[in-house]
C-alpha cells in the first residue's frame, strides 16, 4: 500500500474517533427534521405531521457515517400543546457503532399578541448505544496469528436516559428560537467509565422575504419567496454555524448554505471550515421531498471524503377545513428544507 495512502487512512480513522467521542446526529437539511432542531416545533404545523431523514456522511471514507431519523407530531387546538414522537438510528465507523433513540415530545403554545406567538417544548427519550468488537484487530492476535484476541472485552449494550428543551418565537415572516440537548449530560462510556455527554445548545432563526403574492397583499400566501436561515451550535469546545438561503418558486426550492466559522477557532482540534451545502427540493400538496449534497471544502477535502448525501420526506395529515390553521397567526412559516 503507497505510504502516502496510508497515512491518509490514519488520519481519517482519527478523525473519525474524535468524531464518535461526543456522538452526535447532524442534519444539513436542519428545518427539514424540526423536532430534532427545537422540541418547541412540536405541532408547529396546521396539520399532524410525518417527518423523515437519511444521512450518508463521507462515503468515501470505510465505515461512513449514517443517520436515519422519524417523527410524528400533532397540535391540540383545544389544550393548546403539540405532542410527538421521534425515532433515531445511527451507525459511526468501522467498530459499527450504533445508537438507537426513541424521544417523547411535547410543547406549548401562547398567544404574545394577534401578530406574535411563542412556544415551549421538551423531549425526553431513552438512547442505546452498541458496538462490535469483532472490528478490532489487538496486538496478541497479531503475536499469536489467532484471529480471537485474549482481551476481556464487553459486548453489552449500555442505555442512558436524555432530555433536552427549546423556546421558539415567530410571526409570519420571522421565528427565532434555542434549544438544548442532553441537559442531564448522561454517561455515553461503553466501557463502564465516565464519559458524560456534554450539553448541546442551539440558537436558530430567520426571515421569509415575500417576492410576489395574491392581489397584492403579502399577508397573503406567496408561492414565491426567499427565505434566509441559520443555526448555530455549541457543544464543549465545538462550534458550528449553518447559514444560507433557499428560493421557493410554486413547487421548486433551490438553495445554498455554508457550514463553519471561518474566522473564530476555540479549539485547534476542531476545525472552523466544514462544507458548501446545495438543496434541492420539490413541494407538492401535502408533500415536500429535498435532496442536499455537502461539498467538504475542510482539510479532508472533497475527494477523499466523496461529500454527503442527505434526503428529507415530509407528509401532513389533514382533514378537510383542517388544512387551514384556525390559530389566527397561522403555522410557522420556517424552512421546510
Amino acid at each position: 500500500m503507497p505510504r502516502y495512502l496510508l497515512h491518509r487512512i490514519v488520519c481519517l480513522l482519527m478523525l473519525s474517533a474524535t468524531s464518535l467521542e461526543a456522538q452526535h446526529y447532524q442534519f444539513s437539511q436542519f428545518y427539514a427534521a424540526p423536532t430534532y432542531l427545537n422540541p418547541a416545533f412540536t405541532g408547529a404545523n396546521a396539520c399532524a405531521r410525518l417527518s423523515m431523514n437519511y444521512r450518508e456522511q463521507w462515503s468515501g471514507i470505510p465505515g461512513a457515517f449514517t443517520t436515519y431519523q422519524a417523527s410524528f407530531d400533532h397540535y391540540f387546538q383545544n389544550i393548546k400543546s403539540g405532542v410527538g414522537i421521534q425515532f433515531f438510528k445511527d451507525r459511526a465507523g468501522l467498530a459499527n457503532m450504533q445508537s438507537s433513540q426513541v424521544n417523547l415530545l411535547y410543547a406549548y403554545e401562547t398567544k404574545i399578541n394577534k401578530n406574535y406567538v411563542a412556544r415551549g417544548g421538551i423531549n425526553i427519550g431513552m438512547v442505546q448505544r452498541t458496538i462490535s468488537n469483532s472490528a478490532f484487530i489487538f496486538g496478541d492476535q497479531l503475536e499469536r496469528g489467532s484471529s480471537g484476541t485474549l482481551e476481556k472485552l464487553t459486548t453489552e449494550p449500555i442505555n442512558y436516559f436524555d432530555m433536552g428543551f427549546g423556546f421558539l418565537g415567530y410571526s409570519k415572516d420571522a421565528w427565532f428560537g434555542f434549544a438544548g440537548n442532553h441537559i442531564n449530560k448522561p454517561n455515553q462510556s461503553l466501557l463502564g467509565d465516565k464519559s458524560p455527554l456534554p450539553a448541546e445548545w442551539k440558537f436558530h432563526g430567520g426571515y421569509r422575504f415575500v417576492l410576489d403574492s395574491k392581489n397584492g397583499d403579502k399577508t397573503i400566501g406567496s408561492s414565491n419567496f426567499l427565505t434566509l436561515a441559520s443555526n448555530f451550535k455549541h457543544q464543549a469546545n465545538f462550534n458550528q454555524l449553518d447559514l444560507g438561503l433557499y428560493y421557493s418558486k410554486q413547487m421548486l426550492v433551490v438553495g445554498c448554505w455554508y457550514r463553519g466559522i471561518p474566522f473564530f477557532k476555540v479549539d485547534s482540534k476542531y476545525s472552523t471550515t466544514d462544507a458548501v451545502i446545495f438543496l434541492f427540493g420539490i413541494s407538492f400538496d401535502k408533500y415536500k421531498v429535498g435532496y442536499s449534497y455537502d461539498y467538504t471544502v475542510s482539510k479532508l477535502s472533497n475527494y477523499y471524503s466523496k461529500g454527503a448525501h442527505e434526503i428529507s420526506l415530509a407528509m401532513q395529515f389533514c382533514k378537510g377545513k383542517k388544512a387551514k390553521d384556525k390559530r389566527n397567526v397561522g403555522q410557522v412559516y420556517c424552512p421546510k428544507f
